[in-house]
């Protein structure tokens, strides 16, 4: 990957800083040691502004079981025991050690953290075991622990692990100073934390001068450090919106004012710049489009209701990527495991159940008066009880209930299809014929050109495999973003595009779309990629994917055009729920719960059925970061003669 001399510079200036700030590290650590009187003021800051629907909140208006979850939360907290990814709960021990990596059990370094690489693994671990507890997400449970029972035991835990992270986390030491998205993402929870124990802080100046000395190291360090470039990608959204939050709850300290000018104006550079006009965002990966969703609104609701307006385009926008969101959405708030995914969200407000679509779609349904957002959403859950308050709950309940939805089913920017039909089976494929993904690197992509994902009957069939894991050092890494982890079609064995790096790629694939039709009974989408157009002996592959809405039956019709003879492959990846039965050796019996459908394979192709293999990797999908699933898929061969037309069908009604 080539850089050109604006970036050359960029980086130049940026090292600058960061040497400049190692050889005065002492010195600034000092500065943060301070206690400015500006931060003795921190609750009376959140006094003078409306921070979300918490400001109309009293703690008699909360329901009981969004009490007794937290209670029941924060006891856990209290033992310090944190249900951390994979790992399920663990206890961290007497005392929390901020720089530890759970999940290896080894300690990282007080390097000099800009220049630390934490995709170096074998030095550090997996960098999701050392940065998703520092992001004090867990710390908002306890504060609102403290805020639903006025017992100071929460609160007092909360200031004793914000002065040990202060402690073993010196200012630009460490892990936890090495992108600041995760500075950020601290600043988006501190606010939370402070906010509900804005009582007790009233109390406890010597809280206040932590806190305080916390949100200044951590703003000089986000606003001096904005991504640019290749990382200008979710990391420089998360950024902007948490120094623009920050900047409005301690309006008081520091030079806020300038940091809220500039993060503001980052954040409605970057709506359009990161998103199609269709509302799809150019990352190609669905879970960063809700994490950097979440932020957009984030910073736009606080704005908003304190008299810092965000213009109409920037709201238009967020409508539309929401609207794709419900669009892609099934009927139980689930999306398709499109691109990468690292379980990682903005913000959590509760304690169980938290679906961040839900959310997004109740919230988004208020904002935008949107009954086809309440649908989808189904309930008003209870992180959009504290974003909105119970006005917002109101509103909600007022929307009218629509049990069959409209919404848009092309989306050609973006390159997503979706083909719907009716009862019984009520089918739903999301088609995959869009960019491999944001920029000159496509970090967040995967080879998946003109796959698809089934759902019928309220189940899954077939699935996109997910992510499983970032670490470069493992196989699975490569896998889960291969073409052959798709259910698309793979030629010679080959990837559509070329993978560099666990988030590099060379030569891409690019997708077209050819024909798109959606009638009463019938739905047809047409398209074709350049992947293999690379091979020695170029090769065109294009799919159609036809939904007969009368008979329930799905017909996908694969062209190979080439001169010379190719290994052709298809592959369809069941979901972890499904078993499978050949009954003849081109059909497929494919079950999920109660429910049957059939997969009829070209009858000139061989049926081959992998589960869980791992030398070659082979049938696994990933629905959670860092676990793997295995599961039947099917893989259909054959050896082509130049030319070769594939016809598949799936009956939904058996």
């Amino acid at each position: 990957m080539s850089m050109g001399l604006k970036e050359i510079a960029w980086r130049i200036k940026r090292l600058s800083w960061q040497v400049f700030a190692w050889l005065l590290h002492r010195r600034w650590e000092l500065q943060y040691q301070n206690n400015p009187a500006d931060c003795k003021t921190i609750p009376g800051m959140i006094d003078k502004i409306k921070f979300y629907g918490l400001s109309d909140i009293k703690p008699k208006d909360v329901p009981k079981d969004y009490i007794d979850n937290a209670i029941s939360a924060a006891n856990e907290l209290l033992l310090h025991h944190y249900d951390y990814l994979a790992l399920g709960k663990i206890d961290l021990g007497r005392e929390i050690n901020w720089n530890h990596e759970y999940k290896r059990n080894i300690d990282t370094p007080l390097l000099f953290g800009p220049w630390m690489d934490y995709r170096d693994s074998d030095s550090f671990g997996d960098f999701k075991y050392f940065w998703e507890l520092p992001r004090f997400q867990h710390l908002i449970t306890l504060s609102k622990a403290y805020y639903l029972t006025g017992q100071e035991k929460y609160a007092k835990e909360v200031i004793t692990q914000i002065k040990g992270f202060i402690e073993q986390s010196p200012y630009l030491l460490g892990v936890n100073w090495i992108i600041p998205m995760e500075a950020s993402i601290r600043l988006v929870s501190i606010s939370w934390v402070t906010a509900f124990l804005k009582e007790y802080l009233k109390k406890n100046q010597q809280a206040c001068v932590l806190i305080g000395r916390l949100v200044r190291s951590h703003i000089d360090y986000v606003a001096s450090n904005y991504a640019a470039y290749s990382s200008a990608n979710n990391h420089l959204i998360a950024e902007a919106a948490g120094v623009f939050i920050a900047s409005i709850c301690f309006f008081g300290i520091g030079k806020m004012r300038s940091h809220q000018d500039r993060a503001f104006e980052i954040l409605c550079r970057e709506m359009p710049r990161q998103n199609y006009e269709d509302g799809v965002n150019k990352e190609q990966a669905v879970h960063y489009q809700i994490f950097a969703l979440n932020f957009f609104l984030l910073a736009g609701l606080l704005g908003k209701t304190n008299n810092i307006e965000f213009p109409v385009n920037y709201w238009k926008m967020l409508e539309k990527n929401v609207t794709f969101i419900a669009a892609i959405t099934n009927d139980i708030c689930q999306l398709p495991e499109i691109g990468d995914s690292d379980d990682g969200k903005a913000i959590l407000l509760c304690e169980k159940d938290s679906n961040p679509v839900r959310s997004l779609l109740a919230v988004s349904a208020v904002l935008f008066n949107k009954t086809e957002f309440k649908s989808k959403a189904g309930y008003f859950d209870e992180a959009s009880f504290w974003l909105l308050g119970p006005d917002g709950q109101q509103k909600f309940d007022n929307l009218p209930y629509q049990s069959s939805v409209c919404l848009p089913a092309k989306f050609e920017q973006g390159g997503y299809y979706i083909l719907t039909g009716d009862e019984p089976a009520r089918p739903k494929i999301v088609f995959d014929c869009g960019p491999l993904g944001f920029g000159e690197i496509a970090a967040h992509g995967h080879a998946d050109c003109l796959s698809f994902t089934l759902d019928a009957y309220n189940r899954a069939f077939f699935v996109d495999p997910g992510t499983y894991t970032y670490i470069a050092a493992n196989p699975f890494r490569n896998y889960f973003r291969s073409t052959a982890a798709h259910n698309t079609v793979v030629i010679d064995s080959m990837d559509q595009s070329e993978m560099t790096g666990p988030f590099l790629w060379g030569e891409k694939a690019d997708s077209f779309i050819k024909d798109w039709q959606d009638k009463d009974g019938f739905a047809r989408v047409t398209g074709e990629h350049n992947g293999y157009k690379r091979l020695n002996d170029s090769v065109n592959h294009k799919r159609s994917i036809e939904l007969d809405r009368k008979k329930s039956v799905v017909v996908i019709k694969d062209y190979i055009e080439a001169t010379k003879s190719h290994t052709v492959e298809q592959y369809f990846h069941l979901a972890p729920e499904c078993i499978i039965r050949l009954s003849k050796p081109n059909v497929c019996h494919i079950t999920n719960k109660d429910r049957t459908i059939d997969l009829i394979a070209d009858n000139r192709t061989s049926i081959t059925i992998i589960k869980g293999s791992e030398n070659p990797i082979h049938g696994w999908v990933s629905i959670k970061y860092d676990e793997r699933i295995p599961v039947n898929t099917i893989v259909c061969r054959i050896i082509s003669d130049g030319k070769e037309h594939l016809i598949t069908k799936i009956n939904l009604l058996i």
